[in-house]
């Protein structure tokens, strides 16, 4: 059950089989190691290594093999970890000329092989679940075109924004995101296949070739560091981190917004929870969750950067340690972008609840500070007339929708009705004219813009796709 011992004169001891085996995390790899077995396979018989019977032989055999691992029939659990499983498996199917498989290659090359086979057809199904979250957004943000709210800094109430403008702040966030994980997507896809244990190999081997099998547009260049790398994956985790910071604190924002104190929306009863003693309880779980899985997802970032520090080169076996962080921040990020498009659909403004909010906390005082830039005061001495003038009205429990003439001053020829038109908080975002401002032209503009952006990389991640299934459903029959 395993591919090494021919040294060993003791068999290894149970309890550092058991501590050793990676077979658990994986097993899931099967189909990646089976399907760069056979482009290495018809790589060997290329350049002569393998005759032409004992290439077709190997490749029938793991086609076969997978099959087997496809309706279950092979018990994981006593091999050491996939590669051996694939092997011995195989071995057991056509006989010994299984074993000429592994000319050429060390299971050093081997896992970063299946990792990154893995890991790019994960991203690009990552890449399509953002992009549906980000449609959500843009479709909820079509939805209340006109609806005003309090904008906030610092959680006091700042400035009057579309609640439109509001949601696209997340859309914009997760463009990022997937522009991220794109860029990392060029680090992901490349061939290290050929690296050895750590040195290459002595054997005439086309590694461009079977690069070319596989789908991948370049071939990594150094044989150590191919062996030692884990960059791409620590990247990857690092993009999904800052995702998973992004979607926590959207789901902060349902969640504040979701109390009594705010008011600003409604969640439907099937996505929230109630309470064992307190009958009266809503619970807005699902947003509570999406924020608190941020921490399952930034943990694994960690606790990859901590494998991977002061390791020398090349090739450690405290990089076997690289799948549970990865598989972890995947299956926790999986289940966040599953739930969270749909949950959104299920979350509505209450509009009176928010109109009522902006009569609180002065939010047209800078609106009334650009009015009167506009009449020829210096800023500053804009913003100093409308403070005095706000701590005036505050400490008369009056709003800037009761202003007087007499509240000027030395002011008071800028008491106008056109400056009454200004103070009013839903006529606010009219008047903002700023490219990505929050006026109703431009939060028009920024949905366009982020529906084309969905389209285009839409289609970019679809020819990701076509291309590497095109290459599986060749190499695997």
């Amino acid at each position: 059950m395993r591919l090494w011992g021919s040294r060993m004169e003791k068999e290894l001891n149970e309890e550092v089989a058991a501590f050793s085996t990676s077979i658990g995390e994986d097993f899931l790899l099967y189909p990646y190691d089976i399907w760069g077995s056979i482009a290495h396979c018809l790589g060997l018989g290329k350049v002569g290594l393998l005759t032409e019977g004992e290439a077709g032989a190997i490749v029938a055999g793991l086609r076969n093999v997978y099959h087997l691992f496809e309706e279950g029939k092979i018990d994981p659990s006593p091999f050491e970890d996939v590669h051996t499983l694939v092997e011995v498996t195989l071995r057991n199917a056509i006989g010994e000329v299984a074993g000429k498989l592994h000319t050429a290659r060390s299971r050093n090359d081997q896992i970063v092989l299946d990792e990154r086979l893995f890991l790019r057809e994960k991203m690009s199904e990552m890449m399509v679940m953002i992009l549906q979250l980000i449609r959500v957004l843009v479709e909820k943000a079509r939805q209340y075109p006109h609806l005003v709210m309090p904008g906030y800094t610092h959680l006091q109430p700042a400035q009057p924004v579309l609640f439109a403008h509001h949601l696209l702040a997340y859309g914009f966030m997760l463009r990022r995101d997937v522009e991220r994980l794109e860029s990392t997507m060029k680090r992901v896809n490349t061939f290290p296949l050929g690296a050895g244990a750590l040195a290459g190999t002595s054997l005439p081997i086309d590694r461009h070739y079977v690069a070319e099998l596989l789908a991948f547009p370049e071939v990594q260049e150094n044989s150590i560091d191919i062996v030692s790398d884990r960059d791409f994956i620590l990247e990857f985790l690092g993009d999904l981190s800052l995702l998973a910071l992004h979607l926590s604190r959207l789901g902060e924002e349902l969640v504040l917004w979701s109390t009594p104190h705010f008011g600003f929306i409604d969640i439907d009863d099937a996505f929230t929870t109630g309470s064992s003693i307190m009958p009266q309880k809503k619970n807005p779980d699902v947003a509570e969750l999406i924020r608190g899985k941020t921490g399952e997802v930034v943990a694994s970032f960690l606790s990859l950067a901590m494998t991977l520090k002061a390791l020398p080169l090349s090739y450690n076996r405290d990089l076997q340690q690289d799948k549970p962080p990865l598989l972890r921040a995947i299956r926790e990020m999986e289940m966040i972008l599953r739930i969270t498009p749909l949950f959104l659909t299920h979350v509505y403004p209450k509009e009176e609840k928010m109109r009522e909010a902006l009569r609180e906390g002065f939010l047209t005082a800078t609106d009334f500070c650009e009015y009167l830039v506009e009449k020829g005061i210096p800023f500053r001495r804009a913003h100093a007339l409308v403070g005095e003038i706000v701590r005036k009205l505050a400490s008369e429990g009056r709003s800037l929708r009761e202003l007087r003439r007499e509240d000027f001053g030395e002011y008071g020829e800028f008491f106008t009705p056109e400056l009454l038109e200004r103070l009013d908080e839903e006529q606010s975002v009219t008047k903002k004219i700023s490219w990505g401002s929050t006026s109703r032209k431009e939060v028009e503009r920024e949905g366009n813009h982020l529906q084309t952006f969905l389209t285009e990389k839409e289609n970019m991640i679809t020819l990701w796709q076509e291309t590497w299934r095109k290459s599986f459903r060749e190499l695997l029959g």
